[in-house]
């Protein structure tokens, strides 16, 4: 059956939608548009291409780029081909990608344009015995390379190879399609890293599609549905949440111009169907806010006033309680004239349903675009359970909680409180690491999440925070950093938040600010500063973010309220190691870099001397010195 696998789904679509649109690309301003034929023939061209360089079934092709349609037809192209595809995040710097081709045993490197192709020169010397060759789909201002490095191939000539004049490359690929085993390995996309180097987990069409088609029960999708590229394509919730599901559906996959104009594609689209990280919605609003910030005070005023009235509904409806006579009668008039065109402005007028997931969320975000009227949904899960374990139902939405298990997936806390999952959704395990794949199931084929979690009396799970990161302070009290974080980043004015405590007698945190919405507060009230590290030391700052943080962590305990923070010099960034691809902190490279911070964060002094390399986006290293002040949250 063609709806087996991720060909399969191609080769159905192409015959029941030949002319249909199921690529879009904005260039130079113009969408311009591939329908499903020509994604078909794409694809098998490519397959038949990459065969004539010398990629055999069971080879492993690395793509590295910006989600671009060449992206998914080379992913593709490399499944047909009887191979694996594999992933590489876009701003991964030359050690990382060496590192990626290395582990996954890659034969054949994809990769954009001439910035992804120096990177690659610079490391090439260590993985030239690997690699047959390195296809390159944007050649602009590179003709001069191809003579120089005979390696490099165009992957449009790649793709002519791959034609025959007169040949059906649709029923080359039907045959292909029909060809393949379900449970064959699809994918391997690499894990969050937060601990150490990513793992790439072995995906197989079955796993996918059982888990889209599991999803699509929960949050459907319609044929012609517009769906926007946006996550990074080698994260799993891209691949699940849009790729196999745009697949699955007969959608409209379309891919912004650059990683720049996102915002103003977004907003030139408007798509049915919006998927995005914590981080995407947390820079949604933070951008909202900014504004609103620097409007003018009657348009500030009415925004305050329609959030507020809205926010009130919102909590009511979700208590399961109606909202006061005023709130009910003031709500039409206030989402007519600002909610609505609120929504029009971020791009999300449209949005028929949209979901958060790979990371917690603040219940505030959360119940901030519920108060917009925007369908969001929350989703549990990891790269080795394709993304997804848990979900919320219809109407039966928490901000809270991760929602319920997805049909035909078990979900389980082992005795020591640790989520565990077993499905058709459950990876194969990790790509050459045996031990590792063992380690991650326990016996009876649940797969150990290593996330803290319960279940509430109505069935909903709740996470706390990865189990090796839960915290203990001194007298004993047990709580989640992540918790606090995330309720920290609703803050327009913090970028990122690390939060530390563990065997301490109180918590602390070393808090990033966000230049752009904390630089444009500053000049609103003429404060000269000239960098990053000379505003975030600035006395008036600090005001801000500790009247940000005791706002923010009001709800909680007064034992586990932070006490004491600092304003770092620096953004927090996954080329210094300090966060993951996508955002996530490495929580122990963070303790270990700062240990000297957060050890002075526990006494009684006002400055810290900081000093530590950091890493610019061309490889080079550099010392990165200052002074660091400290302050109270409460005085």
């Amino acid at each position: 059956m063609l709806d087996t696998t991720l060909i399969g789904l191609i080769v159905k679509n192409a015959e029941e939608m030949r002319d249909e649109v199921a690529l879009r690309e904005k260039r130079f301003g113009i969408w311009r548009p591939t329908s499903w034929a020509e994604f078909r023939d794409a694809v098998a061209a490519f397959a038949r291409g990459i065969r004539t360089l010398g990629f055999e079934p069971g080879d492993t092709l690395a793509v590295l780029g910006d989600n671009k349609p060449e992206w998914v037809v080379a992913e593709f192209g490399a499944i047909a081909a009887g191979g694996v595809a594999t992933g590489i995040y876009a701003d991964c710097l030359p050690e990382e990608i060496q590192h990626l081709v290395t582990y996954s045993e890659a034969r054949l490197l994809v990769v954009r344009d001439q910035e992804q192709v120096d990177k690659i020169l610079k490391i090439w010397d260590r993985i030239e015995k690997r690699l047959l060759r390195v296809i390159v789909w944007d050649s602009r201002g590179m003709s001069h390379y191809y003579d120089q490095h005979p390696f490099l191939v165009r992957f449009d000539e790649v793709s002519r190879t791959g034609r025959t004049p007169g040949e059906d490359l649709g029923t080359f690929l039907r045959g292909v399609a029909e060809s393949l085993d379900p449970s064959r390995a699809a994918v391997m996309l690499p894990t969050s890293g937060t601990t150490a180097l990513p793992k790439l987990s072995v995906l197989s069409h079955e796993n996918l599609i059982f888990a889209a088609r599991a999803y699509g029960e929960v949050v459907p999708m319609r044929r012609g549905d517009e769906l926007l590229s946006i996550a990074p394509l080698p994260w799993i919730g891209e691949q699940l949440y849009n790729v196999v599901r745009f697949l699955m559906v007969g959608g409209r996959y379309n891919f912004p111009e650059e990683t720049e104009t996102v915002r103003r594609d977004l907003l030139e689209l408007q798509p049915f169907y919006f998927g995005g990280t914590p981080a995407t919605w947390e820079l949604l609003i933070s951008t909202v806010q900014a504004a609103m910030d620097n409007a003018d005070p009657f348009k500030g005023r009415c925004y305050r006033w329609g959030t507020e009235v809205a926010l009130r509904c919102t909590e009511a409806e979700l208590a399961g309680q109606r909202p006061g006579l005023s709130d009910r009668l003031l709500f039409p008039l206030l989402d007519f004239l600002v909610l609505r065109p609120l929504k029009n402005k971020m791009g999300l007028g449209r949005v028929r349903m949209a979901v958060t997931g790979g990371g917690a969320i603040s219940p505030e975000v959360f119940k901030y675009f519920k108060a917009m009227k925007i369908d969001l949904r929350q989703v549990y899960g990891q790269t080795e359970c394709c993304g997804i374990a848990t979900t919320h139902w219809g109407n039966d939405v928490r901000p809270e909680t991760v929602g319920l298990p997805i049909p035909g997936v078990e979900v389980k806390l082992s005795g020591e409180g640790e989520i565990l999952v077993r499905g058709k959704n459950t990876h194969l395990g990790y790509f050459r690491n045996d031990a590792a794949t063992r380690e991650n199931y326990t016996d009876d084929g649940f797969l150990r999440t290593g996330d803290a979690g319960y279940f509430g009396e109505d069935g909903h799970l709740y996470v706390f925070d990865r189990f090796k990161d839960m915290m203990v302070l001194d007298d004993g009290t047990r709580f989640a950093p992540q918790d606090i974080e995330t309720r920290l980043k609703f803050s327009p004015y913090i970028k990122e938040v690390v939060v530390c405590g563990a065997h301490r007698p109180f918590v602390v945190a070393i808090v990033s600010i966000d230049l752009e919405n904390v630089g444009n507060w500053a000049k609103k009230r003429r404060m000269a500063f000239t960098t990053l590290q000379d505003l975030s030391q600035k006395l008036e700052v600090y005001e801000l973010i500790r009247d940000e943080i005791r706002k923010l962590c009001a709800r909680f305990p007064e034992n586990i309220r932070i006490r004491r923070f600092a304003l770092l010099l620096k953004e927090l960034h996954a080329d210094d190691e300090e966060l993951t691809r996508t955002r996530k902190v490495r929580r122990a490279l963070v303790n270990e870099r700062y240990g000297g911070l957060i050890a002075d964060l526990y006494g009684s002094g006002s400055e810290h001397g900081l000093d530590i390399r950091i890493r610019y986006e061309d490889g080079r290293d550099a010392s990165f010195a200052g002074s660091i002040r400290m302050a109270e949250v409460y005085r």
